[in-house]
């Protein structure tokens, strides 16, 4: 099943959020690889983020989005996709 996920910063960013920056790109490459992450959209201005995964369960993919270094610094909304008829 594929779900969409929208993310948004809950704060303005900080050194410390920048400094994970190369370990968030790392993580996605990791997804990417592996088939779980089938696209990656970003804001002009980089306030969102939007990505299609690639999973069985809601819970799946809550717990890849935990699994990025900036997760507990965004908000994220999953939602189910269905192919259009």
């Amino acid at each position: 099943m594929q779900f969409m996920v929208e993310m948004k910063y809950t704060q303005a960013l900080t050194e410390e959020m920048l400094a994970l920056i190369p370990a968030e790109s790392a993580r996605g490459r990791e997804l990417d690889v592996a088939g779980s992450r089938l696209a990656l959209y970003l804001a002009a201005d980089l306030s969102a983020a939007w990505q299609i995964y690639q999973a069985d369960t809601l819970a799946e993919v809550q717990e890849m989005i935990d699994s990025f270094p900036l997760s507990r610094f965004v908000s994220a909304t999953i939602t189910p996709l269905q192919a259009a008829s």
